[in-house]
């Protein structure tokens, strides 16, 4: 059973949990304002949150793993069913994907792309990837805070 979180992290839960609602409710407008909302968050905090969120479905998602063709098909799958959010971009879905994955890319001047951008198809990803996700998004979150928690309170060598 997931959490209901405090202070801080329950602000970022509840605004996560409406954003990725609004999302898959195919609501802009709502969604736009949870994006305004999130922006006044931390953002290192919210991106790493989501990262680990992300992760976590796609393992569940794919236990064997993702291959090429997987995100190939998990990108144009999440693109066209976010047709609804005229801001959905074909570049930051794999973004998404492969932050989550892991793998970093050459930081590049001229392909550096706003933090919120990333955050809103991070969450655009989440509510279409929810179907059929045993758990749902309220234990993946759980677990994402629950990371982010230790992360930040576990001395570092």
């Amino acid at each position: 059973m997931a959490s209901e979180w405090t202070g801080p992290a329950g602000v970022m839960q509840r605004a996560v949990l409406d954003a990725v609602s609004a999302a898959r409710e195919h609501d802009a407008d709502e969604f736009s304002t949870c994006l305004a909302g999130l922006s006044r968050l931390d953002r290192e905090q919210l991106s790493t949150l989501l990262g680990t969120v992300v992760q976590a479905l796609l393992e569940r998602r794919h236990p064997d793993g993702l291959d090429s063709d997987d995100v190939d098909q998990l990108v144009e799958l999440t693109v066209r069913s976010a047709a609804w959010y005229p801001r959905i971009d074909h570049d930051s879905v794999v973004r998404v994907i492969v932050g989550a994955l892991g793998v970093t890319e050459v930081d590049d001047e001229e392909r550096r792309v706003d933090g919120m951008t990333i955050i809103a198809h991070s969450l655009v990803l989440l509510a279409d990837q929810l179907s059929g996700v045993r758990d749902g998004v309220r234990a993946l979150l759980d677990h994402g805070l629950r990371e982010l928690h230790r992360a930040q309170t576990q001395e570092m060598p």
